[in-house]
């Protein structure tokens, strides 16, 4: 194998746990190695802060690797809104901060010192920014220092790496994807592979019947068209050590799946999946 290919890891990093897996670099990826770490989410002034020191921890030992690492942020750490077009605006810091003024009407003041990302979008449809606190990112990456071979390649929120992950499972009918962590579910609508609606809600989601539950209520929420006839609905539950499909109070469930990978077990390792979905 060629000296250049690097080897990846990934990383999730929720208020409870760190978790990470290496991946052997090249056209065949395999896991090598892989660890998952319970944190303290009292730790600190803010709930990410345990995660980090769990974070810094876990790296010290692999700072002389040759790495590239992709982290994934919890739902737990993200706040989501939809940004809705606007022609008046031509310049990327116009379209910005319109997206501030989103998180700020949504949120109120504690918006104001939040870190804002926009996704990418087609001309005309919704744009998907992702916020999270200031001092989230700076933490994650003073765990990377300047001149280790251990180097950050990238943040992803947990939505984005989902979305990019499975977007060959959203055709052109509205359809739901939902995420469920402990404690937290993440729901989006896409309709022709365009953002249609997101929210995220704290509280256990453990089965089927309370996905479904869950979904209708966000469909009577949501203020888009398109919902009123989506009854299909893309789940990535990890949590429940299988994947689970079929009907559940009229609504299609349809259990996404990671791809097969040699040292990866689904049902065994279920708290990799979210660190996994970056790749």
């Amino acid at each position: 194998m060629s000296r250049l290919w690097r080897d990846r890891l990934l990383i999730s990093l929720a208020p409870d746990a760190v978790a990470w897996l290496r991946l052997a670099g090249g056209l065949r990826p395999r896991v090598l190695g892989k660890q998952a770490i319970a944190c303290d989410p009292a730790f600190g002034d803010a709930p990410w802060q345990g995660a980090v020191a769990a974070l810094a921890a876990a790296l010290e030992p692999l700072r002389r690797e040759r790495l590239d690492a992709t982290l994934v942020l919890s739902n737990h750490f993200v706040r989501y809104a939809l940004v809705r077009p606007d022609a008046a605006l031509a310049t990327p810091a116009e379209q910005l901060g319109l997206a501030r003024f989103q998180f700020s009407r949504i949120y109120g003041d504690r918006a104001r010192g939040w870190d804002v990302r926009l996704s990418p979008a087609q001309r005309g449809a919704p744009r998907l920014a992702s916020a999270v606190d200031a001092g989230l990112a700076p933490a994650i990456r003073a765990c990377f220092p300047r001149g280790a071979k251990l180097r950050l390649v990238s943040i992803q929120p947990y939505l984005m790496a989902a979305f990019n992950c499975w977007r060959a499972a959203f055709g052109r009918p509205p359809a739901w994807l939902l995420l469920v962590e402990p404690q937290r579910a993440c729901l989006a609508m896409l309709a022709a592979r365009r953002w249609a609606t997101v929210q995220t809600l704290r509280g256990d989601y453990p089965g089927p019947q309370d996905w479904a539950a869950l979904l209708e209520r966000e469909q009577l929420r949501a203020d888009v068209d398109a919902a009123a006839s989506a009854r299909s609905a893309h789940v990535h539950a990890p949590g429940q050590g299988r994947a689970v499909s079929g009907e559940a109070r009229g609504w299609s469930l349809h259990a996404l799946g990671l791809p097969p990978l040699a040292g990866f077990n689904p049902r065994e390792d279920a708290r990799f999946a979210m660190a996994l979905a970056a790749r």
